[in-house]
This record gives C-alpha cells, sequence and structure tokens, in this order.
C-alpha cells in the first residue's frame, strides 16, 4: 500500500498534468521525493538548475528558458492574429511551475516565471508579422533546442521536454473550455505538439 501521496498522485495524474501543465515524469520524481524520511532531509537534497544543467553554457540556458516565450506566441498567433487571452495563460502556466515544477530545475522555473513576460513583449516586436514566416521562424529557432536537450541526463531531458508539450497543449486550449480540444484550429494542431523538437523519452523505473 502506497502513501497517501503516493495514492492521490497516481489516481490523479492525468488531472494535474492537464491542468498545470507538470509533465508526469515530474509527478513521478515528486512521489519518489516525499518518500523521504523527513523535511531535513529533502532540505539537504535540493539540488537547483546550477547543478542540473552547469554543462551548459549561460547561452544553452538561455535559450532553454528562451523556448517558453517562443512557443507561447507560436501557439497564441499559430492561425493569424495573436491571442492576448492564450499569451496570458502562458504565463500563468510559468508562474505555476515556478512553485508546483519540479523541484530539481526550481531556480530554472523561477527565472523563466520572472523573465517571460518582457521575453514575449520582445519577440512581439522582433518576429515577423506575418504569420507563415512568424511560425517558420520560432521554429527553426525552437529546433536548436535538440542538441542542448540531448546533452542533459536523460531524466531532466525527458522532463523539460515533455513540459515544452504538455506548455503547448495547454496555451493551445486555455481558451475554449470544456470543449477545447475541438476548438484547436488546423494551423494549432500542426505546432502544439511541437515537431520541430526530437522527443526524449526516460522510465525512471529501469534503474530501480
Amino acid at each position: 500500500m502506497g502513501s497517501q501521496t503516493e495514492i492521490f498522485i497516481k489516481q490523479h495524474s492525468a488531472v494535474l498534468e492537464w491542468f498545470f501543465g507538470i509533465p508526469e515524469v515530474s509527478l513521478f520524481d515528486f512521489r519518489l521525493f516525499n518518500k523521504m524520511p523527513n523535511i531535513v532531509a529533502r532540505k539537504n537534497l535540493k539540488i537547483y538548475m546550477d547543478q542540473y544543467l552547469n554543462i551548459l553554457s549561460s547561452e544553452e540556458i538561455g535559450k532553454l528558458k528562451d523556448a517558453h516565450a517562443y512557443i507561447a506566441i507560436l501557439l497564441a498567433g499559430a492561425d493569424g492574429k495573436i491571442d492576448p487571452r492564450e499569451l496570458s495563460w502562458a504565463e500563468k502556466i510559468a508562474h505555476i511551475r515556478s512553485f508546483a515544477g519540479d523541484e530539481r530545475l526550481k531556480k530554472f522555473h523561477e527565472e523563466v516565471d520572472l523573465e517571460l513576460h518582457a521575453k514575449i513583449q520582445q519577440l512581439l516586436a522582433e518576429l515577423p508579422t506575418e504569420t507563415k514566416a512568424r511560425n517558420q521562424a520560432i521554429s527553426e529557432v525552437l529546433s536548436q533546442l535538440n542538441p542542448i536537450l540531448a546533452a542533459l541526463d536523460p531524466a531532466i531531458g525527458a522532463y523539460l521536454y515533455k513540459g515544452y508539450k504538455s506548455y503547448a497543449h495547454r496555451i493551445a486550449t486555455s481558451t475554449g473550455g470544456i470543449l477545447s480540444f475541438f476548438t484547436i484550429s488546423a494551423e494549432e494542431k500542426k505546432w502544439v505538439d511541437l515537431p520541430m523538437l526530437s522527443a526524449i523519452v526516460y522510465n525512471p523505473e529501469e534503474e530501480e
């Protein structure tokens, strides 16, 4: 019989991932994290961004953070006029992840939250105004994440990859209500799974 936390996460992981955009791999790690005997042990084992991402340059870490702004604009404006409601929701998701995301990348999520609004505004002024050209430009920038994600520990790479995808899905469905799945336009469907990113799969049970 698992702990109450483990049972709750197992029963509600799909809802937590859908609503908060927190990848399933993060929920699994959160379950393991809560098996630690006490809060002191948890605090002592907490590892932040500079240790998990220290193999990357500051420029590469910047690209990982800036990807959130590019994804927000890609999905908010995929089919034409950029929807400010979807940009607002993108910022809300980033804020939620700053305190509800994976503890291993807590500092990373906090910095994304702090920088996202300004980065979105900067990109809106710099990116092409024509939809097709803008989408293509964003796709080319996001494709630069592939070697960066591949260079990371598989668990971290998979967490970030799934995080970007769930982030895109939550933005695309944020303004459609209960039937939001059916409100995703054909152009949004083209981009919502972030096809420019190479999939990274990680199964933590294989390491047990």
